[in-house]
């Protein structure tokens, strides 16, 4: 049996991160710890502060010198690669953090060093806020304790009680099963306002043998795509909705971060993009009073978010970036223009129709795109059935150029 890893700083929180190894061992576990603390501890773990230290390339008297921020840094670094070790060695098959901000911090840097179907859990006061940066795309589980995670009393004991049997069970429940084949895989990115191409793509790449894995571009989603395309977990990419980008570029609630288009050209996943959605930047109401926004023309979308219309100038920039993050790709790529639309609100009569700006788009991506990316332009609406037909027809084709550039390798 795999076993379970306990991660934290056993200097400042031994007591609830020992009552966590206690209770594993009740329950038949023999929990690997791995200390991240900076500062001695009476706590005898199995990876030593100095080694978890070490492993980053430090040494853990400079640590205690340098500032907090710093050393958490470099020891959550070190965790990850000890983790991580663990993990590819298959003598670990979950991994456990508990703690306040520092735990948050160490297990954001754990979180790409394991990889998808291998358990992560949080069980921290972290989890209340902002917390893309601590999911950072992967299948995380994280906790609310209720209390903080200090001192001893019964809600944190019966917090602490679960975790030993939420780590246990999420470990014995087995991996995340993808399908059999993953040369039969595509991934799809998806918004609200693109839903109507993306379940025709979904269906007509079904009609072929294919199963699709769509994701939600709110920022997480885009990230989740990006980590399946760089290990090879996915045959194919449909980016039909970029919209993260937009958000990265100008202020929005859901970038995904500049690795955002890059890891199938890096790593030889065919694709095809379609501008879907970079007609609007997503920002909260209160975000939308600002200064900079002011005179703009939006629309509120629900309580809780309101769409800004991109400009043709700022089209032709992500175009731009768009053309520079594909680069000089390993796989065949294309990236399709629905010249009458690139969402459900941009559409003749719709709040943001707006053909210059999707002009404006193709422009920028012209100005810098490499020969080896196809440009194809349609007289289509994003939505109409006949793009997302011309979409799939055009995957396929990068497809099977992408299987006769492996056979002649």
């Amino acid at each position: 049996m795999r076993r379970i890893a306990v991660v934290g700083s056993f200097d400042t929180k031994a007591a609830p991160l020992g009552r966590l190894v206690d209770k594993l061992r009740k329950l038949g576990e023999a929990p690997v710890t791995v200390d991240t603390g900076v500062f001695p501890s009476d706590f005898d773990c199995d990876h030593r502060a100095p080694d978890v230290a070490g492993a980053a390339g430090r040494d853990i008297e400079e640590l205690r010198t340098i500032g907090r921020a710093g050393a958490v840094a470099a020891m959550a670094d070190g965790a990850a690669r000890v983790v991580g070790a663990l993990v590819r060695d298959d003598s670990v098959g979950a991994v456990v953090c508990m703690g306040g901000s520092n735990a948050s911090t160490v297990f954001a840097r754990l979180v790409p060093a394991v990889p998808v179907g291998v358990p992560k859990i949080l069980l921290g006061t972290g989890v209340a806020g902002e917390t893309r940066g601590i999911v950072n795309g992967s299948d995380a589980i994280l906790i609310y304790p209720i209390v903080d995670i200090e001192g001893d009393n019964s809600v944190l004991r019966g917090m602490i009680d679960r975790l030993a049997h939420v780590a246990i069970g999420a470990r014995d429940a087995g991996p995340i099963r993808q399908s059999d084949d993953a040369a039969r895989s595509v991934a799809l990115s998806m918004y609200g306002v693109t839903t109507a191409c993306v379940a025709q793509c979904r269906a007509l790449l079904a009609e072929q043998g294919f199963e699709s894995l769509v994701f939600h571009a709110n920022g997480t989603g885009g990230r989740s795509l990006e980590d399946l395309a760089a290990q090879s977990r996915v045959s194919l990419v449909m980016d039909v909705s970029i919209s993260e980008v937009v958000d990265e570029l100008f202020g929005g609630l859901w970038p995904a971060g500049s690795g955002r288009l890059r890891s199938a050209a890096r790593h030889g996943v065919p694709q095809v993009i379609a501008p879907g959605a970079v007609d609007m930047i997503c920002v909260d109401p209160r975000t939308a009073e600002a200064p900079r926004f002011r005179g703009r023309l939006m629309t509120a979308h629900n309580d809780l978010v309101t769409l800004i219309r991109t400009t043709p100038e700022e089209n032709r920039r992500l175009g731009a970036v768009v053309a520079e993050r594909l680069g000089n790709p390993k796989a065949p790529a294309s990236v399709m223009i629905p010249r009458r639309g690139v969402s459900a609100l941009d559409v003749e009569g719709g709040p943001f129709f707006d053909p210059g700006a999707t002009a404006a788009f193709v422009d920028g991506l012209r100005s810098a795109v490499a020969p080896e990316v196809s440009v194809v332009e349609a007289d289509l609406h994003i939505n109409d059935p006949e793009f997302a037909r011309a979409m799939v027809d055009e995957a396929m084709r990068c497809h099977r150029e992408a299987a006769r550039r492996g056979e002649r390798d």
